[in-house]
């Protein structure tokens, strides 16, 4: 099966958004437990600030890649294309 461009940037951007989120709202009750930043607040932290420069890199990405490649588009010499 072959998956185009496009759609696995889109898959990608959805998925790192919604780890994204969680780490959102792992970093919110983090906060609320305690006033010291623990090894696991500052992993999620770190993570989120990677994914969020990461994301709109991918998102400009998608206007970059053609959905109609030249290696997905069917052979015009193939008896089957």
């Amino acid at each position: 099966m072959m998956t185009s461009p496009r759609l696995l940037l889109d898959t990608s951007i959805a998925q790192l958004q919604t780890l994204a989120s969680f780490l959102a709202e792992e970093m919110g009750e983090y906060r609320q437990r305690s006033v010291t930043a623990t090894p696991e607040a500052r992993a999620c932290k770190e993570i989120l600030l990677t994914i969020s420069v990461l994301i709109p890199k991918l998102q400009a990405a998608r206007y970059v890649v053609a959905d109609d490649s030249p290696m997905l588009r069917p052979c015009v010499d193939c008896e089957d294309g």
